[in-house]
């Protein structure tokens, strides 16, 4: 076993040796990079991909925000102990000596940088990747728009005094003008200016419980919520601020970012969002009815490729950019490589018949349906019903209910997340196409996104597998979660099938009365 690890670490080591023709890494070497929000879930990819593979790289700088009771230091050594990083360990263990980790805090005055820190940056960053942001739906809106707005407007500020800078690079989101069922790749006119986000904030401060939900709604229009008010927002910070720039501006728009692909483990799970959240409901036999169609897309992107395209796109940008413009690089699969939500079931329920777990509690299945009215007597029938009578038997087994509470967070999920499950857009990837044309053959191999190569039963097996070490499924557990998977399919059928017999019972009584 030793020797087979051995010989992987090898041919790691090898194909970097074979790809040193790599136009992108001879970019990246001696450069260094400010990179945000590296302690979630798509900055961790990022970071990792840049120590494995840009071996030459100078320092990552990395924006940390100390969480309460563990220190900035503490919080670096807990990522990288992370499987995520083991190849990365295994490739070259002084890795950490090119990580300074710099204290700061989008929703602080000038980012809390202490003067040190600043000069630092100011002194030797090359390129800033922006990739921080509060995701978290029902945030406070001051907190979300001052994170979100006000924390880009002062990294532009930073920006400014960096004497070597080479690209600012913006990570928004694909959804960021969701208004539009075709989205393409340049900026629109952005909701709200920073004086209005400021007026926005203090209204919501003076409150002590912030302006109304419904206030909110009226606020973000057609934007349906603060999240993509807020990056709709900050991309027109970006495109006026690059008017004056001396170094090439970068909005990249990633769509709904999956675990990884390939590389460096396809079956990581970093977080559990909208998407991954869903396959995990259904494959654990909780969630039964979606409010959707088959025909719906679910615009999904590896994680690994969307890091890729985003290194490619910071090259591309710098080497080969034909104007002074900013440039919007959407990274989607709508247009490259759809997948419907049809096919996504069809991957999850393939899926765990192959890799169940043994917290399943119901056999998979799922209805979508756009009905009212249907969805609700669904609800009622799959969730609600089942989930009392669970807590019912916890209750008489002397043990926490819990099943009702899963049921109200999955409705809130539903709710938070309702306009993306049941509308479509084509997302145009046009220009990251083209930034294919110019990667000679050692970029396509060591920096590859080209969707087109996806399989999304492949990918979706892998993340059911990543889910199953979450649940502390071990591998010898795999044989007794098939046999339960059995059972709970006997079960389902036969009481499915008892349910049909009373159905037409009760219609023979009625017609005969």
């Amino acid at each position: 076993m030793n020797d087979i690890h051995a010989t992987s670490q090898l041919d790691e080591k090898e194909d970097l040796k074979n790809n040193d023709d790599s136009q992108i890494r001879k970019f990246y070497a001696g450069k260094c990079i400010f990179l945000t929000g590296c302690i979630g879930f798509l900055g961790s990819v990022i970071l990792e991909k840049i120590l494995r593979t840009c071996v030459d790289i100078g320092k990552v700088y990395v924006m940390i925000r100390p969480k309460k009771g563990m220190s900035m230091e503490d919080r670096v050594k807990e990522r990288f102990r992370n499987v995520l990083f083991d190849k990365v360990h295994q490739l070259n263990p002084n890795f950490v000596e090119k990580i300074v980790p710099i204290y700061g805090d989008l929703q602080k005055t000038d980012l809390a940088l202490s003067p040190e820190d600043r000069r630092c940056l100011i002194e030797n960053v090359d390129i800033i990747i922006h990739n921080a942001s509060l995701v978290y739906f029902e945030a406070k809106a001051s907190h979300l728009l001052r994170a979100n707005v006000i924390g880009t407007q002062k990294m532009l500020e930073l920006a400014t005094e960096c004497r070597h800078l080479k690209a600012f690079v913006y990570v928004s989101t694909a959804y960021s003008h969701l208004y539009n069922k075709v989205i393409e790749e340049k900026f629109y006119p952005p909701p709200a200016d920073v004086k209005l986000i400021e007026q926005i904030i203090r209204a919501d401060e003076e409150k002590e419980f912030g302006i109304s939900q419904n206030r909110i709604h009226d606020i973000v229009g057609q934007w349906t919520n603060l999240y993509t008010f807020s990056k709709a927002t900050t991309e027109g910070l970006i495109e006026d601020f690059s008017r004056t720039a001396s170094f090439p501006c970068i909005v990249f728009r990633p769509s709904i970012v999956t675990p990884p692909y390939e590389e460096p483990i396809p079956s990581w799970i970093g977080n559990q969002n909208g998407p991954i959240a869903l396959t995990i409901g259904i494959s654990l036999g909780i969630v039964h009815v979606v409010n959707t169609q088959e025909d719906m897309l679910l615009d999904l992107i590896p994680a690994d490729m969307m890091t890729n395209g985003l290194l490619a796109s910071i090259w591309d940008s710098v080497l080969h950019r034909k104007s002074k413009e900013p440039q919007v690089y959407n990274y989607a699969s709508s247009d490259w490589n759809p997948i419907s939500f049809g096919l996504a079931r069809a991957a999850t329920l393939k899926g765990t018949y192959k890799y169940p777990s043994l917290k399943m509690v119901w056999y998979p299945f799922v209805l979508y349906v756009q009905n009212f009215y249907v969805l609700f007597v669904f609800h009622v029938l799959f969730h609600v019903i089942p989930a009392s009578i669970a807590d019912i038997v916890l209750v008489a087994r002397r043990k926490k209910p819990m099943a009702i509470s899963a049921v109200w967070r999955v409705m809130k999920f539903f709710r938070i997340l309702s306009h993306f499950i049941t509308s479509s857009w084509i997302i145009k990837s046009d220009n990251l196409k083209d930034v294919q044309t110019r990667m000679n053959a050692a970029d396509l191999k060591e920096f590859p996104f080209d969707l087109n190569v996806v399989d999304w039963y492949r990918l979706i097996e892998s993340a059911l597998l990543g889910f199953r070490q979450i649940l502390k499924d071990t591998p010898e557990s795999l044989p007794a979660a098939k046999r339960k998977y059995q059972r709970l399919m006997t079960f389902h059928y036969i009481v499915c099938s008892f349910l049909v017999l009373f159905l037409l019972f009760f219609l023979y009584r009625a017609m005969c009365f």
